[in-house]
């Protein structure tokens, strides 16, 4: 679905999203069920997660094509930080700023004694800056994309 909103609104959005830590979708789903009186259980959250992350991977290998580090950097933040809310959901727990996900990546990596989690968070998340400062080249986003898959599988394999 193509949803088509004023510059204006837009902006808004963005913003609001911003400030909340999500994605514009992210953002839209949650205010949208939240008017509307929706909820879902754990386990349809984790199902929108793990959707919206499958989605950002691929546009962030499209931009990638395309040579655009900067929408790729926040396409592959994106799918890594909905990765880790799609376990996060399965396990019932909410995730709602970015801090969040780092204390939960922690306790993950103390559950699994996996430390290779936090690292690869650690790239995800420099990608995310990336995002704003614009300092990477393709390269070095090409390799972290890398790394952000890595971390995705690993997710994957982490049941509740």
């Amino acid at each position: 679905m193509t949803l088509i909103l004023p510059k204006k609104l837009e902006g808004k959005l963005r913003e609001l999203s911003e400030e909340r830590g999500l994605s514009i979708e992210e953002t839209l789903i949650e205010t949208l069920l939240k008017h509307l009186e929706i909820s879902l259980d754990p386990n349809e959250k984790a199902e929108i997660y793990y959707s919206l992350s499958k989605k950002y991977l691929g546009e962030a290998e499209e931009f990638l094509l395309k040579g655009d580090t900067v929408q790729a950097s926040e396409k592959l933040w994106g799918a890594a930080a909905l990765m880790v809310k799609t376990v996060a959901a399965r396990k019932g727990e909410k995730i709602e700023k970015h801090g969040a996900i780092w204390r939960f990546m922690e306790s993950l990596t103390r559950e699994t004694g996996d430390e290779e989690l936090l690292k690869l968070l650690h790239v995800a998340n420099s990608l995310h800056r990336n995002f704003y400062e614009n300092e990477m080249t393709l390269k070095a986003v090409k390799v972290a994309a890398g790394e952000v898959k890595t971390l995705l599988r690993k997710l994957e394999t982490i049941k509740s």
